[in-house]
């Protein structure tokens, strides 16, 4: 197996020798064009006066076994993503360290899939309800962004869905390969008139590489869009989501999809999500001495007490964007989503949750676009509203099965955001983009479990964030950036509800975090071969939100604050066109982070490293493009050592996980046949897949499975 490796490389430098050197369009033809809408007021991906980086539609989905959102995440820089393996934990996601705390779930990150808040107001995101099979893009802010979304926006994730096609199309697509696994996926749309739809539906299956990690889970997603107004422009322009780049002054103003010269135009879009995923077991942590005895092992109380979840969640969504002219538009949205969890932990007491949520948001926005005085001026003026009811219920875990009720509360979280964002054209190659945000949060628990008494509450907090980024242009193809940002992170619902002393309410002593942070980046594209940015930040928290475990608990978080830390950093990442049709991809991270103040009853922890982030970690790809249909990719992801406790006494080792991607595309009358396969962990390391920072006897570790390979089939008509 580990011939594969250099036999993969020759073949790719090979088959590139025997092209001309032309631009490879695929990757490179649209650079200058990329729009990007998770900034708020929409740019070109160059203009951004922040760290970004854009995945596309062929990155995110060509070749992929498209099992985990890892894949398509991992080439992002200051970027951390792990636990691909875990079901029961979902994906763990850490931005420049923030959500690194999450042992399930997402934290401190905002989720925006389609313009709609997948986080809820507390800050929890899940990403088990986003299938990579449907995604167009992936835009990742790489930063404090609570001047934009407010509450937990460490960073920014904006998933854009597939939109209905003009012309009409089928697809199924069937994989298989190791560990069990097994997917079907099919898709299909189409336009008439000024109506379009796009509908997906996938089910997948998979054993496990560990004793007792099976998971299974079926998703639906709908899409329907009505234009109303002018006539789509033709295709021959780049569009964005509902939006064109169109050159104005300084090239950084934008026009919608519709020819808008003076007259009304709009959208409406329909979005539907259903999410049923009867089982993802959970194998647990296990120490290091374990992991070398048997990796593919389950810890013996997660088979005692069968740990492991179930989810039902679906959401219905409206949007609306309307314009008049080049200077005005409006958009609104509005959701409604449901979310029934059940929750198996490793132990007795407290060790079965259920959890039914209903959240609600509404949201409205006005865009400008004119002069203020005589200098270019874009604005947008919006507001979010959120409501969040968790109904939440523990009852003992007898080895499996629901025993007596031990818990029992609704938690509410009410979120009312205002934003204001503003961009004005200083000079010819100067230009400031200021955003505020002010927050106003109210958080209830009603405790219905009263044999320990009434310990009912209420929280409120108020926050205001503002942020300001500077943009010098260079060249057409050559900028630099600065920026100043804020956020600040309560905990949440689920985190306050542990409570370390038991009963109900929340736990009173968890503060907000809030972040500062200073930025200086540079980015650019040159002769349309080469794109590259380089970003340097310096971080301070205050009150930095973190996990640990007690002895009676095991698998159950609790949470503390630290008292204050500090995170420098530098990113780097470049794509590079070699020849015609061989691109090379490559990403580092530099990350530096430090406790300055943090005295637990474990000891006094200032200087230390933050667990579970590695100091150095990166990506290289090497990806190559025959006019054949033939297409090679070969993807390199190495982790550096990291630590998994406070106190630094574990350190996990550095790896490196390679895998090769192989597919072909062959198109003939009516129809198209694409088979691919692909081969995970190469070489066949030995590495460890997650890390349960803080967990009690040593159990830290999540072993990865050893080389797998998938294969599969795609026909489209």
């Amino acid at each position: 197996m580990r011939r594969i490796l250099p036999l993969s490389i020759i073949f790719l430098s090979l088959a590139a020798r025997a092209q001309p050197n032309q631009p490879d369009t695929l990757l490179f033809g649209a650079l200058d064009s990329v729009t990007v809408t998770a900034t708020r007021l929409e740019s070109r991906e160059l203009d951004a006066p922040l760290s970004l980086t854009v995945i596309s539609a062929e990155q995110i989905q060509a070749g992929q076994q498209q099992l985990a959102l890892n894949e398509s995440l991992s080439r992002v820089p200051g970027l951390l993503a792990l636990n691909a393996d875990n079901f029961a934990q979902d994906a763990r996601i850490a931005i420049r360290g923030f959500g690194a705390r999450s042992a399930f779930g997402i934290r401190g990150i905002q989720i925006v899939v389609d313009g709609l808040p997948e986080s809820t107001p507390d800050g929890q995101g899940q990403v088990d309800n986003i299938d990579p099979g449907l995604l167009a893009s992936a835009e990742v802010i790489r930063g404090p962004s609570s001047g934009l979304y407010g509450n937990a926006a460490g960073g920014v994730i904006n998933f854009t869905t597939e939109k209905p096609p003009a012309e009409p199309f089928a697809e199924a697509r069937f994989s298989t390969g190791s560990f069990g696994f097994q997917r079907y996926q099919l898709k299909g749309g189409g336009s008439q008139g000024k109506l379009g739809v796009i509908v997906y539906g996938s089910h997948t299956r998979l054993e496990g590489y560990r004793e007792h990690s099976a998971m299974e889970s079926s998703l639906f997603n709908a899409r329907l869009h009505f234009d109303y107004g002018k006539a789509r422009k033709s295709s021959n322009s780049f569009q964005g989501d509902d939006y064109e780049y169109n050159s104005y002054k300084s090239n950084r103003y934008l026009n919608n999809d519709y020819e808008n010269n003076g007259q009304r135009g709009g959208q409406l879009q329909i979005l539907l999500n259903y999410l049923d995923s009867p089982l993802a077991e959970d194998p647990g942590g296990l120490t290091l001495e374990a992991v070398k005895e048997a990796r593919r092992q389950a810890f013996s109380r997660n088979l005692t007490y069968d740990a492991g979840e179930a989810v039902q969640q679906g959401r219905l969504a409206l949007r609306w964007k309307h314009h008049w002219g080049l200077k005005h538009q409006l958009e609104a949205y509005s959701f409604y989503l449901f979310r029934d969890f059940n929750n198996r932990l490793p132990f007795e007491a407290g060790g079965v949750v259920e959890l039914g949520r209903q959240y609600t948001g509404l949201g409205a926005s006005y865009g400008y676009t004119g002069k203020l005085g005589d200098l270019p001026y874009r604005s947008k003026l919006g507001m979010d509203l959120a409501n969040q009811v968790d109904g939440r219920q523990r009852f003992d875990n007898l080895e499996g099965i629901s025993g007596p009720l031990a818990f029992d509360q609704d938690e509410s979280f009410r979120s009312l955001g205002l934003y204001w964002v503003q961009e004005l054209q200083l000079a010819n190659a100067l230009s400031a983009t200021l955003s505020i945000r002010f927050d106003v949060l109210h958080l209830a628990a009603d405790d219905y479990f009263l044999a320990d008494g009434d310990e009912s509450g209420k929280l409120g907090f108020e926050s205001f964030n503002p942020s300001l980024g500077l943009l010098y242009t260079f060249s057409s193809s050559a900028r630099a950036f600065a920026n100043f940002s804020t956020s600040f992170e309560t905990p949440a619902l689920s985190e306050l509800s542990a409570n370390p002393g038991g009963g109900g309410g929340f736990n009173e002593d968890l503060l907000p975090q809030r972040a500062t942070s200073y930025e200086l980046g540079l980015r650019g594209i040159v002769q349309h071969r080469l794109r590259c940015q380089l970003a340097l930040f310096y971080i301070t928290l205050k009150d930095e939100l973190l996990p640990f475990e007690l002895e009676a608990f095991p698998g159950r978080l609790f949470y503390r604050n630290a008292g204050a830390s500090e995170r420098l950093g530098l990113e780097a990442s470049l794509d590079w066109q070699l020849r015609s049709g061989l691109t090379a991809s490559f990403s580092y991270t530099f990350s530096d982070f430090t406790y300055s103040r943090y005295t637990t009853p474990d000891g006094d922890f200032a200087g230390n490293q933050l667990p579970a982030i590695p100091q150095h970690f990166g990506f290289f790809s090497l990806r190559y493009l025959h006019s054949s249909g033939l297409l090679a990719s070969l993807r390199c992801r190495y982790i550096g050592a990291l630590y998994a406790d406070d106190a630094n006494t574990e350190q996990d080792d550095a790896y490196l996980d390679a895998g090769l991607r192989l597919s072909y595309s062959r198109q003939f009358a009516w129809w198209g046949l694409h088979p691919f396969l692909g081969v995970n962990n190469l070489l066949d390391a030995q590495y460890r897949g997650n890390i349960r920072t803080n967990a009690f006897g040593g159990r830290y570790y999540e072993p990865a499975p050893g080389v797998h390979f998938y294969v599969g089939v795609r026909v489209r008509v």
